[in-house]
């Protein structure tokens, strides 16, 4: 009598190593350092977007000062720089030149490659808020956010869902010449409709609706309700609001970024690629 072989789960998580995740962390921050080109995109660019907010200071827009206005806007624009810019030209460039092939032949798992990068990436991105919250407390007369913890969900929902983007989108990406060209219609998009440099209300009611929905805007929402204590996820007169009300404000915002993060693991799993286009 033969006995039957076990079944193997449909479901089985992925195997993570803490050890390895920093092993491919610290390859990534080397091959950084070393691209200068990469590493103005992750930290030049955003000192210049924050030298942007010295002439909006002591401008009111929106009920507060125009500095920390575009300033708690910038702590969520910069995941386009250091998460999804980077993680596309990063996976692009990789796996033409057969790198992620060849790391694919290691011992190392899939969710280790990949999260090693996100790792990276976040860790470049959290020195740039860190030194954006620093800044608006010292040069612009902002405050301490009124819910850090708010402020750190929103944002790591945030690096979620725009490094499933990446994934994505680095398989849409011919080669890594083309990855500066492949960004620009979610960056602007979200530049443009994020509600980073001006609010929403100010648009027209159908707009300022669709805008809504666009993967930058629930962070930045979060974000601003977070840092002031106020409600800007979508109430007009952004009354304020104390810890649960600031939370409960949220949850259409973070509704917004569940819906993304379900569409940029389905998108990440049908065009991701590990080896270069054929033909």
């Amino acid at each position: 009598m033969t006995l039957a072989a076990p079944r193997r789960p449909r479901f089985a998580p992925p195997a993570v190593s803490p050890r390895s995740l920093a092993r491919v962390a610290r390859f990534d921050a080397v091959l950084l350092y070393r691209n200068r080109t990469a590493l103005f995109t992750v930290f030049g660019l955003p000192v210049m977007f924050i030298a942007m907010l010295v002439p909006m200071r002591g401008q009111e827009i929106d009920g507060v000062d125009g500095a920390l206005l575009q300033g708690t806007g910038h702590l969520a624009f910069f995941l386009i720089f250091a998460v999804f810019m980077n993680l596309v030209n990063v996976f692009t460039a990789r796996r033409e030149d057969l790198t992620l092939k060849r790391l694919r032949g290691t011992a190392l798992s899939d969710a280790e490659i990949r999260g090693g990068s996100v790792l990276t990436a976040t860790a470049a991105y959290a020195a740039q808020a860190l030194l954006l919250l620093v800044v608006l407390g010292a040069a612009f007369g902002g405050r301490f956010p009124a819910d850090p913890l708010l402020l750190l969900v929103g944002l790591a929902g945030g690096v979620t869902v725009f490094a499933l983007l990446a994934f994505a989108v680095s398989g849409l990406t011919p080669n890594a010449e083309l990855a500066q060209l492949t960004v620009l219609p979610i960056m602007f998009g979200c530049m443009a409709g994020g509600g980073v440099m001006f609010p929403l209300d100010a648009l027209p009611d159908a707009l300022a609706a669709a805008c809504r929905w666009l993967p930058l805007t629930p962070v930045v929402e979060i974000t601003r309700t977070a840092y002031f204590g106020q409600d800007f996820a979508g109430a007009s007169e952004h009354a304020a609001v104390g810890f649960a009300g600031g939370w409960a404000a949220c949850l259409q915002s973070f509704a917004a970024l569940a819906v993304w993060a379900a569409l940029g693991a389905e998108a990440a799993k049908r065009w991701f690629r590990w080896e270069p286009r054929r033909g």
